[in-house]
């Protein structure tokens, strides 16, 4: 599929099939499609859980204001920021340097640079969200590409998912993003601004 037909006809599901599966291989094709988004640094501040089990599914619809997508779609996929990816900021700038994006000089300014920007808290958090955002966007191309719903979630009980999940505390959930088969016939577009209301250039 091209990736203007993929952007256009992208939709977010409201029913999946409960009896939907989706086909050997395609999560992991789903998942590295995700990890191939843009990042500062190339830290690559995210992490996914993906949820197939039944039970687990129920657990998550409870979290999740009892929306039974999450229960019906094949697997739920909780996308998480790392709030800890500037910990690795030394292997990835080794990586630009050994590829000729940095040279060592410019590698010792970028550590400094990452350094003191995420001593701050909100920074880490901030990142954490503004990179696995990025990511989750793709995941959702990635899924449509393969013939599968999405629908971005933000209605869930954050806390209450890492204590039931064992989450570790440096990662923050962003969205959950149930993937499976449509039991929805395909809707209009709902109305989007005009690209005039929403782009201004060379200042305001």
């Amino acid at each position: 599929m091209e990736l203007k037909q993929a952007i256009y006809k992208r939709r977010s599901v409201s029913k999946f099939d409960p009896e939907g599966t989706i086909r050997p291989g395609d999560l992991e094709k789903i998942m590295e499609a995700a990890t191939m988004a843009p990042s500062s640094y190339n830290m690559q501040h995210w992490h996914f859980l993906v949820i197939e089990d039944r039970e687990r599914k129920m657990q998550l619809k409870n979290i999740a204001l009892e929306q039974e997508k999450v229960a019906d779609a094949a697997a739920v996929i909780v996308v998480f920021g790392n709030l800890q990816a500037h910990r690795q900021a030394k292997r990835f700038t080794d990586d630009l340097v050994a590829k000729g994006y940095l040279d060592v000089a410019e590698q010792t300014i970028a550590l400094d640079i990452i350094n003191e920007y995420y001593a701050d808290p909100a920074h880490q958090q901030i990142e954490a969200v503004r990179n696995a955002s990025l990511a989750a966007m793709i995941l959702m191309l990635a899924a449509h590409d393969l013939g599968y719903g999405t629908c971005p979630m933000a209605g869930f009980d954050a806390n209450k998912l890492c204590k039931t999940f064992q989450v570790p505390d440096h990662l923050v959930p962003i969205l959950l993003i149930p993937v499976g088969r449509p039991a929805e016939e395909e809707r209009p577009r709902k109305t989007r601004k005009q690209v005039t209301e929403v782009v201004t250039y060379n200042g305001f």
